[in-house]
């Protein structure tokens, strides 16, 4: 008996799934001003891209603050920790995740914070049920657009990266996903700055329009999973 071919689709946590780039923008405001820093320079600070304790670490050395490092770090991440669980999901995220669940999907998230924030997260807004495999900031060492994050996240799938896809709202998680090898979705919302995307890309302007692909019937048996993967080697 042919058993069904294993699919996986990953999904960027910062951008795609919620807005947590405007939640870290408010969080390293509130933690500057407790320190009597303008806005506009901790919103700057914020966008550099740099992980939380990179960041915590430039503003104690920028503002020549006395507190230990580890003291801060802690002070930082208990305001993230407070704001990301507020944090709503965006809308389509439930009827999709139940749809990848529905139709045999491996469902993966990808986040640039540690991955307890996340699998806490995604039980507050009833989303953990859905979801297999969570890959932290913390368990990378190469992030973005390093193929390290995708590779790690297709490697706990189990499945063939010609069977798995992955959706992204930045250059650097489109590059990151295409150089591991997977079909990728980029996330460009109408009115939303053009971005030079990589050719190989799909472009969508909302997420609902993944749930044709995720209702797509599963492929079955040995046979058709070869066949995929000559084609994709054809294309290569």
């Amino acid at each position: 008996m042919n058993r069904p071919a294993r699919r996986a689709i990953f999904f960027d946590l910062d951008g795609i799934l919620a807005d947590s780039e405007g939640v870290s923008r408010q969080v390293f405001r509130t933690f500057a001003a407790a320190f009597g820093r303008a806005a506009e320079s901790a919103e700057a600070a914020a966008l550099d891209g740099s992980p939380a304790p990179i960041l915590v670490a430039k503003a104690k050395r920028a503002w020549g603050l006395p507190q230990k490092l580890d003291e801060l770090t802690r002070r930082y991440d208990g305001l993230m920790d407070a704001a990301l669980l507020e944090l709503p999901p965006a809308p389509a995220v439930a009827p999709l995740f139940a749809a990848a669940s529905r139709n045999g999907w491996k469902l993966g998230i990808l986040a640039a914070t540690a991955s307890a924030r996340t699998r806490a997260w995604l039980v507050r807004h009833g989303l953990g049920q859905f979801v297999d495999i969570v890959v932290g900031s913390e368990e990378v060492c190469l992030g973005k657009p390093a193929p390290e994050p995708y590779l790690i996240a297709l490697a706990r799938s189990g499945c063939s990266r010609d069977l798995a896809l992955a959706v992204e709202g930045s250059l650097a998680g489109a590059r990151s996903a295409l150089a591991a090898g997977l079909r990728t979705f980029g996330l460009a919302p109408t009115g939303q700055e053009p971005v030079a995307w990589p050719e190989p890309v799909r472009l969508i302007a909302a997420l609902d329009e993944l749930m044709p692909e995720l209702d797509r019937p599963r492929l079955r048996g040995v046979r058709m999973l070869r066949h995929a993967q000559a084609g994709a080697r054809a294309l290569g």
